[in-house]
């Protein structure tokens, strides 16, 4: 099997597959790029690929790919904001799967009522694919300690003598980031406008894989990993909030395409579960701020792009710069993807060696990229 396919065997696939019509949003992205490459490569694709583009050169570039024969792409110039755009695409399709914006309520309500208008017109719910993350659990720890608030999206357990309890999803606030938009989606699902099933992605990181990239379709860098290295190189020395002790998850680009197949499949399938029930965390292993922002350190000094290895506390006005302000990037945020392995999820790319590798390699594909300068503070509030 092709490493970058998704890893769904024909026998697995059931005859619901056939000719379904998909609308994903983010497709240019560096998720919904690889979410429309990983669904193109199952053994049944759907027969019709709506995808949101906002800029009109972009969406002409969507005729240029390889698609699967009886397959086809089609570009619907617009934004997040075209909401009735939105409502009548998510009506006029069997499967939305949403990679654009985990925090934007309004589009993701035009969705949700397109949704309901197909459940009224055809009795059939459609079915929506969203993508939240991690960022959902997030703590105040501005760096100074790990925490053992672990989250699963299947079985709450409580703590034994050996391990931290295990927390169900439903205990976390309502004023969580992108826990609106979430809860949303629950609502709608459990008045039977559509199936829901929430995906959330941790600190992803890898190249993007494929034509879609390879022709600079779609963005091919994270957003995390790359945003601490373009700081570090703007102000010649590795950095991280507080003490870097705060404790993330991490998960490569390829194993969370494949997540997203899997969920694909088993909405078709019928056999997993939705709603409520329907939480699909993409995280394989966790890392420290400070094991990253030391990779980084290491790499700046081995390029002369700094006189020290040793990465130090981002001051006031560097989490101005580069952060808008926010000590977001000293969160924890711990979860177990017990749920997701229980579909078949078997992340490939796991080992914390490797995730390391990659972030010095980052870096100096960021230098390369985007040089060593950063004089906008990312837009990102939370992953």
């Amino acid at each position: 099997s092709h490493p970058h396919h998704a890893p769904i065997h024909p026998s697995e696939i059931p005859a619901a597959a056939k000719g379904k019509t998909v609308f994903l949003t983010g497709a240019t992205g560096y998720i919904g790029g690889t979410v429309l490459s990983k669904l193109l490569s199952l053994p049944v694709p759907p027969a019709l690929f709506t995808v949101l583009v906002r800029d009109p050169k972009k969406a002409e570039l969507f005729s240029s790919l390889t698609v699967p024969p009886g397959t086809t792409i089609q570009p619907l110039q617009g934004s997040l904001s075209d909401y009735d755009k939105l409502e009548k695409a998510a009506a006029e399709h069997d499967i939305t799967v949403s990679c654009a914006d985990a925090d934007n309520l309004e589009a993701v309500q035009a969705i949700l009522k397109g949704m309901k208008k197909r459940r009224e017109q055809s009795g059939h719910r459609p079915y929506l694919i969203h993508t939240s993350g991690t960022g959902v659990l997030v703590d105040n720890a501005k760096g100074n300690y790990p925490n053992d608030k672990i989250y699963t999206d299947l079985n709450p357990m409580p703590a034994s003598r050996d391990d931290p309890a295990l927390l169900s999803m439903e205990v976390l606030p309502e004023n969580a980031p992108h826990r609106k938009v979430d809860l949303a989606i629950l609502e709608a699902d459990a008045q039977g406008w559509c199936k829901s099933y929430i995906v959330l992605p941790s600190t992803i990181w890898g190249v993007g894989k494929g034509e879609i990239f390879e022709k600079g379709i779609a963005n091919s860098f994270s957003d995390q990993v790359p945003t601490m290295a373009r700081a570090g190189l703007d102000r010649e020395q590795a950095g991280h909030v507080g003490k870097g002790a705060n404790i993330w998850p991490h998960v490569n680009v390829s194993d969370v395409g494949d997540l997203y197949a899997l969920v694909y499949n088993g909405a078709l399938r019928k056999d997993i579960g939705h709603g409520k029930s329907g939480y699909y965390f993409g995280a394989s292993g966790e890392y420290t701020m400070l094991a990253v922002s030391s990779a980084i350190g290491a790499t700046l000094l081995d390029h002369k792009w700094s006189q020290t290895a040793l990465p130090a506390p981002w001051t006031e006005d560097d989490l101005k710069k580069y952060y808008g302000g926010s000590t977001y990037m000293g969160t924890n945020s711990r979860c177990r993807a017990d749920r997701s392995k229980s579909i078949g999820w078997k992340p490939k790319f796991d080992d914390f060696e490797d995730f390391l590798k990659h972030v010095s390699n980052e870096v100096v594909r960021v230098e390369k990229h985007f040089g060593r300068k950063m004089d906008t503070a990312t837009t990102k509030s939370a992953y």
